[in-house]
C-alpha cells in the first residue's frame, strides 16, 4: 500500500513539474549546533523571569530586590547570581513606612505575580 502511494506521488509530481530529484543536505554540510546544558537553561530562565519582574515593579519607590544574605540585586546583577540549589535566590523587600503601605504593596506584588503580569 505504501508503495502504491509513494509511487502514485512520484507520478502526479512529475506530472505537475515538480523536480523528481530533491538537492537535501548531506551530514556534512549541517552546521552544529551549540547544546545548552538543562541547568544553564534553568539559570536563564529565572535569571529572564526575575528581571522582567524587576522590570514591573521599578514604580513601586517600596520594593526592594535583595539575595538571602541581604545584598541589593538589580537587573544588570541578575546574570551573577547561581545558587547552589540550582536556583536564584531573590527577596523582594517591601519597605514602606505604615504597616498598612505595606500590606496594600504586598497585595499588588501578589496579584502582579499570580497573574503573571510581569
Amino acid at each position: 500500500m505504501l508503495t502504491l502511494i509513494t509511487g502514485w506521488l512520484r507520478e502526479l509530481g512529475s506530472v505537475v513539474g515538480f523536480s523528481s530529484s530533491t538537492n537535501y543536505k548531506s551530514s556534512n554540510q549541517f552546521v552544529e549546533v551549540d547544546r545548552i546544558s538543562p541547568s544553564k537553561f534553568g539559570y536563564k530562565t529565572e535569571h529572564d523571569e526575575i528581571k522582567r519582574l524587576m522590570t514591573r515593579l521599578s514604580g513601586f519607590e517600596t520594593v526592594e530586590f535583595t539575595d538571602t544574605n541581604g545584598n541589593p540585586m538589580n537587573i544588570t546583577t541578575v546574570d551573577q547570581r547561581y545558587g547552589r540549589d540550582g536556583g536564584i535566590d531573590c527577596v523582594i523587600r517591601i519597605v514602606a513606612p505604615t504597616e498598612r503601605g505595606a500590606s496594600n504593596v504586598a497585595g499588588r506584588i501578589r496579584n502582579i505575580i499570580i497573574k503573571g503580569n510581569y
